[in-house]
């Protein structure tokens, strides 16, 4: 990850919380595609968001349709200096040196409960293994770790 796209994702992450989300990054969804992003609230609403730095990752990067079906909301977070037209279906956050802001609201797409449940609870592996390796940095080294949650048992 680039220097520009490191602050990005820092200063979105600090944002959210700000707002009541609590935040975890590069998380695997189920269907195994690595997000920036995701958050939730006490209403139990999820938050996805796709970080890009230059207006050419935004039109190279297809695979962030695959994380629509995993949350509420969605959001492309990025410099203030990128401007792109998204659907409405999408939200916006724009970073510049001094402020982070929402320039366009996403629409609400509900979830099935049982579906936002389980993805609730790999959430919370996730973010108890994270912090696991944090305090042991040798515990099961692996690449991405995260998406061992998903491994069948045997």
């Amino acid at each position: 990850m680039d220097k520009l796209s490191r602050k990005i994702l820092q200063n979105t992450m600090r944002f959210l919380s700000e707002k009541g989300y609590r935040v975890l990054s590069e998380f695997a969804l189920p269907n195994k595609k690595r997000v920036d992003i995701i958050g939730i609230n006490l209403k139990k609403e999820i938050v996805i968001v796709e970080v890009k730095s230059n207006k050419n990752g935004i039109k190279l990067d297809k695979k962030w349709k695959n994380y629509l079906n995993y949350c509420n909301y969605f959001f492309f977070a990025c410099s203030e200096k990128i401007n792109f037209k998204f659907s409405e279906n999408i939200g916006v956050i724009h970073n510049n040196s001094n402020k982070i802001k929402i320039t366009k609201e996403p629409k609400y797409k509900k979830l099935p409960e049982n579906k936002k449940n389980k993805l609730i609870y790999t959430m919370s592996l996730s973010a108890i293994s994270k912090f696991h390796r944090l305090i042991d940095p040798e515990y099961k080294k692996q690449k991405n770790n995260s998406i061992y949650i998903y491994k069948k048992k045997k």
